[in-house]
């Protein structure tokens, strides 16, 4: 047997410490695997082969001490509005079908997991009753980058209560894809908005809940959480932040005071309600609307924030607050002025 053979015995008891010196010696007197014994093989194939094991049961046991449906429920339990707990949940039922279908566990996320992921039509498609529609067009670049941000954020708080045993497969990834426009912009017009208002199809309450929208530039997120002291102030939580204003001359773009009358004094009109079912019932009113062409297109909820956002920084309706961007930033609830600059950017204002 040679002296590398004699070498990969069993550790001897009190063997001496082995300087940089002598290992460095060691290793540039290695002679190749091919050279070795068949005996000095074998015991290096079982030694390599007991390390792997090693590795395979540790990570198992690191898994198993991680309860999934404990962490999601933390995770999303921490969020600060219910718009982001829904953006989370969705993202997250989103992964978990990816893995049902890999049958991994979802400690066992790759990198490489991760931008398959991304662009498979596990993120790609849109979601019916909780399935793909695999036939439908693919989805906004903006949704396929907010579902990669929201799973980065639920690896990223695994990987801080792990102790960072775990880490982020999202982080740093160039699977995403390129942030752009799914439609043109498109804000209704002053006629429009009224055209929609004055609809006899369309139920009362939605109708206010659009010319809070329209005229005060309420999110549709704020709506379920919205507090109507009658005497003309409001308190909604948007986004997570508390929303508080006035439903008066010197706030809205029109007096609301006609169309809240349908609540009859109720403080919480949209109570019990989503912001997703506020936006499919409008979708879908605003879509019969649209095919009778009584308006150019199917705004969405968001259109009637940004038709109240260039009404008053263009001065629509009176000049108090024409291109004042300060008092725009506190009417729309922003939470820096450079939002609302991007904002107005966006809608081709400045």
């Amino acid at each position: 047997m040679n002296s590398f053979s004699q070498a990969i015995q069993p550790i001897i008891p009190n063997l001496p410490s082995i300087t940089e010196a002598k290992a460095i010696e060691i290793l540039n007197s290695m002679p190749s695997f091919d050279n070795l014994s068949e005996e000095a093989r074998n015991q290096i194939l079982k030694i390599a082969a007991a390390d792997e094991y090693k590795r395979s049961l540790q990570y198992k046991a690191k898994i198993a001490k991680l309860n999934y449906e404990d962490i999601k429920a933390t995770f999303l339990n921490n969020t600060k509005s219910s718009h982001t707990k829904e953006a989370y949940s969705l993202a997250l039922r989103r992964l978990e079908m990816y893995l049902s279908f890999q049958g991994k566990s979802f400690a066992e996320v790759s990198t490489l997991d991760a931008d398959k992921l991304i662009q498979s039509d596990f993120l790609t498609k849109p979601l019916i009753k909780d399935s793909l529609n695999t036939s439908a067009p693919a989805r906004a670049s903006a949704s396929i980058r907010r579902d990669s941000s929201c799973l980065s954020a639920f690896y990223a708080f695994v990987q801080r209560i792990s102790n960072n045993e775990f880490g982020n497969p999202f982080r740093g990834t160039r699977a995403t894809p390129k942030l752009k426009a799914q439609r043109e912009l498109s804000v209704p017009s002053k006629e429009e908005v009224a055209t929609i208002l004055s609809s006899k199809e369309i139920p009362k309450p939605l109708r206010a809940a659009i010319a809070i929208m329209a005229y005060r530039g309420i999110r549709v997120g704020a709506l379920p959480t919205l507090t109507i002291d009658y005497n003309s102030s409001f308190t909604a939580f948007s986004k997570g932040k508390p929303y508080n204003g006035h439903f008066d001359e010197k706030e809205t773009l029109l007096p609301l005071a006609k169309f809240l009358t349908v609540f009859q004094g109720k403080k919480k009109p949209f109570y019990g309600m989503t912001a997703p079912q506020i936006k499919t019932q409008v979708s879908y009113w605003l879509g019969k609307l649209f095919k009778a062409g009584s308006i150019a297109n199917k705004y969405s909820c968001h259109d009637f924030r940004h038709f109240f956002a260039v009404s008053q920084y263009r001065g629509d309706f009176e000049n108090s607050h024409k291109g004042d961007i300060y008092i725009l930033k506190q009417l729309l609830n922003h939470s820096g002025i450079s939002i609302t600059e991007g904002y107005l950017k966006t809608l081709n204002l400045i």
